[in-house]
């Protein structure tokens, strides 16, 4: 329904660390983040949707989470037809340590 699948972010992804911005601060050009369980991102979510979009903690937003690295054997990733020749992935992921498939996302605001 547009929504995201709280329930199953948490069953299958609650105890990894997340980089989370504080979409309130700024520093030099860039957001600054902190590492939270994914489980307590989520937590925060639901109580800053359902308080108007509002938080002592300000807005937070996941952004540059490597999930498929993380979790490989969870098909969570597909390139876009229009970008099937991947080549920046497929170099990585030949060489080995990095990849350019990142996960953001996070509430109104």
């Amino acid at each position: 329904h547009g929504k995201p699948d709280f329930g199953r972010l948490l069953r299958d992804f609650g105890d990894a660390v997340v980089p989370v911005a504080k979409c309130d601060l700024q520093e030099f050009n860039s957001h600054p983040k902190e590492w939270l369980p994914c489980r307590e991102f989520l937590e925060y979510w639901r109580e800053y949707a359902g308080n108007g979009h509002r938080s002592p903690r300000g807005c937070l937003y996941l952004k540059d989470w490597h999930l498929s690295r993380e979790f490989p054997e969870q098909d969570v990733y597909t390139t876009p037809v229009y970008f099937s020749s991947d080549w920046l992935n497929e170099y990585w992921d030949a060489a080995g340590g990095d990849d350019f498939r990142f996960v953001y996302m996070g509430p109104k605001g």
